[in-house]
């Protein structure tokens, strides 16, 4: 097993730049942390590297990945993780490569969503209710480290699309827009195969965007 003591290590300079956006969509792959999210990941995600302290290693095991594993030293995991107590691996997946918009729902629209913490907790929401269609515009990327960490190992169990509003619209989907009022209450509203439009944090669903929808739900 190859073992990186060194936090000048070229693999450790790969991991770090992976935290940038461009990096990350320039070499196709991105960043996790923890044994829940690392091994869920591999259900879906090709895994390029893993990379345990020792202490770890001992511990746990990981026999179908003994190929990809690098041994790194207690200083370099800290070096590496994005988090003040690192659970001892870290690893990184190919970013898979983008499919055609689904067909119809259900399934969620995110827009313009900008934190990683909100981003990571509404996949994380919309894999508990089975919602498994989650199309982004604009925003925060998926592949950010703070948003892998929000979903909690859930990102293997939805699929994730990224577009414009544009396209959005020219595939036809049913689309719900989510409005602060005046809309339909969630009790009579059918969201079996539409989609749940919802906007950024501060501002919401621009106008044209509202229009575009079908129909419009107030919680």
């Amino acid at each position: 097993m190859k073992y990186i003591s060194s936090v000048h290590h070229e693999q450790v300079k790969h991991i770090l730049h992976l935290q940038n956006k461009s990096y990350r969509y320039e070499h196709s792959q991105f960043v996790a942390e923890g044994t829940r999210a690392c091994l869920q990941l591999c259900a879906k995600y090709r895994p390029v590297a893993m990379y345990m302290t020792e202490n770890y290693y001992k511990n746990h095991e990981f026999a179908q990945f003994e190929n990809i594993i690098v041994g790194v030293a207690d200083h370099v995991m800290h070096k590496i993780s994005t988090t003040k107590s690192p659970s001892g691996i870290c690893a990184i997946f190919y970013i898979p490569t983008e499919k055609p918009l689904p067909q119809k729902g259900p399934g969620l629209v995110l827009v313009e969503v900008s934190d990683p913490g909100n981003l990571g907790t509404l996949i994380r929401t919309a894999a508990a209710m089975n919602i498994q269609e989650i199309i982004l515009i604009g925003g925060v990327d998926p592949y950010n480290p703070k948003v892998i960490q929000s979903t909690a190992g859930c990102l293997p169990t939805v699929t994730i699309y990224q577009t414009s509003f544009e396209m959005l619209v020219a595939q036809k989907l049913e689309l719900c827009a989510l409005v602060v009022k005046n809309g339909t209450t969630p009790e009579a509203t059918v969201l079996k195969n539409r989609f749940l439009v919802v906007g950024n944090e501060a501002h919401g669903l621009l106008t044209h965007q509202i229009e575009a929808c079908q129909e419009k739900i107030t919680i």
